[in-house]
């Protein structure tokens, strides 16, 4: 036993050091005090209305309005709030309707505010009207709307509704074609009609939407004529009825009126905004400018499009029924509108159903066994087929979709990834919906097709049910089924590698990869080639940057040894081969990589391919896919850079797919999307030398015209762009009129030849109309006797 004394206890041993003071009682640390500011915490709150909460949906709306009134706001404030509304209606039309009534609670408790707000909304659909923008003017216009339980003199809306109406019929009669500005205000008339009865049930607003409905038949809105270029289903093969969307909405309303407007599209908010004593106010009218304008007045009629028919049960509303539009409209806008964020598009997609009435949709995820087991009377509409649905619409949109294309793919991967067990099996059915229609469907859209796809897999680890189309493996190397699997994949090689897709890939489908290089040797430099020393040679002197005279010599050696060989090509055309291989060949790391190269040899290149040496030029290209002949893709972004560098003309491209390649080829996506790049770049020479100033600044600051001579030689130089342009029109359309030469042991090659040669030219008249519209009378006059070219030529007079 120790006889050492213990130790006393430490002071405050295991208590923590306190500040002086902190240890008092009575001390408590006190939490900062942050209190959000008003502005963003109410932006917040309406901005999130309507979407899935733990409260239920009229809390929500009262408490979006109790959080407005309870707080005083300066001007500006109160400005950047009423400015968000609008942005709301314009890029979430779906929240439109619990924000209006959001805001006639507001009304019930400060009055002032409602006023406010309608005479905002006014003025803001007025500034609309004056720019021209109608796709606004729609959605501005239905939110006034669903105010109308507060304003006082609603008919001066339902009054510029048809005056609207008045004008589109007045426009159309004066024109003997289509009419783009009054199909434009068509439109907002017809889309406004369902939602005056929604907004207001009463027998009277029947009643006028019912006369202002039978004063809209006076619109001469007669079939098109390009209705065939628009339709993504060709040979008359479509799985069902195809009408533009007015003619389509004209049935729609038809059939509204004669059910006396019944329509329970929205949830009842009547029981939540409505006080029994609230004050209405009184709104300007809307003016109709005498002159009128629209911002697209080049857009080409749309087209309503559907890809789930045909299925157990029916998971879309049928065409014929108003619903169809309204949902299709109010998609279509947040897709549109709300683009600079695909993550919140994506989320409203799936959360479509929320926005409309309880009940209207089957629960999500609900599969089609289960749906066709339904009670009698219960919705077997899938929110999520009719969401990917606008999505798909919007994607295959001819001529053009409205956004770029790689967007929808994005929101439709957004979709997936956030909603996987609800979405998957809805892509699966589209999917394979458009697989089985290929042998039908547009050419473009076969490309836009592919294209999705195989982004779509690459975001997914490149799984698929590949067996379901080992069988399509055995047809015909040119029918759309095989091709469309040749194409995919490669197109996913084009975003991975070899191995990763052979992985991924039955045995049967491993002899469509191709593997390649990836380097390709620089086969004139190996030691038993003929021009092996002048190659090296001609490499060296482009590492050293040597400038075009220094490599006169060399040329020299080259064209001497090529006579010698006594090879039947110019001399000079091994020089540019050699030449140009070996640019590409050190630039074969990285597209980067070859950019530099091209730069730092352009003095060089300009005397290998002279700017008017179109044989040469479109040797050139030549050169570049016999390189990168494993690597198509990479080959066609080569050519595009050499393009961009004016290196090769755009012309001499268009010539060397529709001369030098075998008809064939048409079937092959680099074909589509190297001529889409050439034509492009013609029209963009164009706007550049458009764009060259005229006129200089002297000594003094004074600004003068250029000289006679200068102006004559810009305008001579757009003319001569302008003539080139043109030709590459009349190139087109005279070789894929060519018929195409074979005999009965090939018969089905002839037929799929003539199939993607015409594909090919109805997607170039119709994307390019506008550019050709002057070519009309002389191509009609080439001599051609194809009735399908010279009827593809007169529809797209009306595009």
């Amino acid at each position: 036993m120790s006889t050492t004394e213990p130790s006393a206890p430490a002071v405050n041993q295991g208590i923590k050091r306190r500040r002086d003071g902190d240890d008092l009682p009575d001390y408590k640390r006190q939490r900062p005090n942050f209190v959000q500011p008003a502005f963003p915490r109410l932006r917040k709150l309406f901005t999130c209305l309507g979407e899935p909460s733990r409260f239920p949906l009229p809390e929500s709306i009262l408490h979006c309005a109790k959080s407005f009134t309870s707080v005083e706001f300066d001007e500006e404030v109160t400005l950047s709030l009423y400015s968000l509304f609008v942005n709301i209606s314009i890029e979430q039309p779906l929240k439109v309707f619990s924000l209006a009534a959001s805001l006639q609670c507001v009304n019930n408790t400060e009055s002032t505010h409602g006023a406010a707000v309608v005479k905002y909304m006014v003025e803001r659909t007025q500034s609309y009207i004056n720019a021209g923008d109608w796709n606004n003017v729609k959605l501005v216009l239905r939110f006034l709307i669903m105010l109308k339980p507060i304003i006082s003199n609603f008919e001066a809306i339902v009054g510029f509704i048809e005056k609207l109406l008045e004008r589109a019929i007045e426009l159309t009669s004066m024109c003997s074609g289509r009419s783009p500005l009054a199909e434009e205000l068509y439109k907002v008339v017809l889309l406004s009609l369902p939602y005056l009865v929604v907004s207001d049930s009463s027998d009277e607003t029947k009643r006028k939407a019912t006369e202002l409905f039978e004063k809209s038949k006076e619109y001469n809105h007669s079939a098109i004529k390009a209705e065939e270029l628009l339709n993504p289903f060709v040979d008359g093969e479509a799985p069902y009825r195809f009408s533009d969307s007015l003619e389509l909405l004209q049935i729609q309303l038809s059939n509204l009126v004669e059910a006396n407007w019944e329509l329970q599209l929205l949830y009842d908010y009547s029981t939540i905004a409505l006080a029994s004593d609230f004050e209405k106010h009184s709104i300007d009218e809307l003016q109709l400018p005498e002159k009128l304008s629209a911002l697209n007045s080049s857009k080409s009629p749309d087209v309503f499009l559907k890809f789930y028919m045909n299925e157990q049960v029916e998971t879309t509303p049928p065409v014929d029924r108003i619903e169809s539009t309204l949902f299709r409209d109010l998609l279509t806008d947040t897709v549109i509108n709300l683009n600079f964020n695909r993550q919140e598009v994506a989320r409203q997609l799936i959360w479509f159903d929320n926005f409309l009435r309880p009940g209207l949709f089957a629960p999500r995820e609900t599969s089609l066994e289960k749906l066709s087991q339904a009670k009698p009377g219960s919705s077997t509409w899938k929110p999520e087929d009719i969401a990917v649905e606008a999505v798909l619409a919007g994607l295959f949109r001819l001529p053009n979709s409205l956004l770029k294309p790689v967007y929808f793919h994005s929101v439709l991967i957004e979709a997936c990834i956030l909603a996987p067990h609800a979405i998957a099996p809805v892509f699966g059915r589209a999917i394979r919906f458009l697989y089985s229609h290929l042998e039908h469907l547009d050419v473009q859209v076969i490309y836009l097709y592919a294209d999705w796809f195989s982004h779509h897999l690459s975001n997914f680890g490149f799984t698929w049910k590949w067996r379901e189309w080992t069988e399509d493996l055995n047809l015909n190397e040119l029918n759309p089924k095989r091709v469309f699997i040749r194409e995919l994949i490669y197109k996913e090689l084009r975003l991975s590698f070899p191995q990763r897709i052979i992985e991924t890939l039955p045995d049967e489908f491993s002899d469509l990869v191709h593997e390649g290089d990836d380097v390709p040797p620089f086969k004139f430099a190996l030691p038993d080639e003929p021009y092996s020393e002048q190659s090296r040679l001609v490499l060296q002197n482009i590492r050293d940057r040597r400038g075009p005279d220094e490599f006169t010599e060399v040329f020299d050696e080259i064209k001497k040894k090529s006579e010698e060989q006594n090879d039947k090509a110019d001399a000079h055309d091994m020089v540019c081969e050699i030449f140009v291989t070996a640019i590409v060949h050190l630039g074969a790391r990285s597209l980067s990589h070859v950019e530099s190269w091209i730069e730092r040899t352009l003095p060089v290149l300009r005397v290998v391919c002279p700017e008017k040496g179109g044989e040469r030029h479109r040797r050139v290209v030549k050169i570049i896919f016999k390189y990168w002949k494993d690597k198509t893709g990479t080959a066609v972004q080569v050519v595009k850079k050499m393009m961009n560098h004016k290196v090769i003309a755009p012309l001499s491209v268009v010539e060397w797919i529709l001369l030098d390649l075998e008809v064939g080829s048409f079937s092959e996506g680099y074909s589509w999307e190297l001529l889409g790049f050439a034509i492009d770049k013609a029209k963009l020479l164009i706007k550049e030398a458009e764009a060259v100033p005229k006129t200089v600044e002297d000594e003094d600051g004074d600004t003068k015209l250029l000289a006679d001579e200068k102006l004559k030689e810009i305008d001579d130089n757009i003319e001569t762009l302008k003539n080139t342009l043109n030709h590459i029109f009349v190139t087109i359309v005279k070789e894929l009129a060519r018929p195409v030469q074979g005999d009965a042991k090939n018969e089905e090659t002839v037929r799929w030849q003539r199939w993607w040669k015409e594909g090919f030219l109805r997607a170039v008249l119709r994307n390019y109309h506008a550019d050709y519209k002057d070519l009309q009378e002389p191509l009609k006059n080439l001599g051609l006797t194809d009735m399908f070219i010279l009827n593809s030529i007169e529809q797209t007079a009306e595009l």
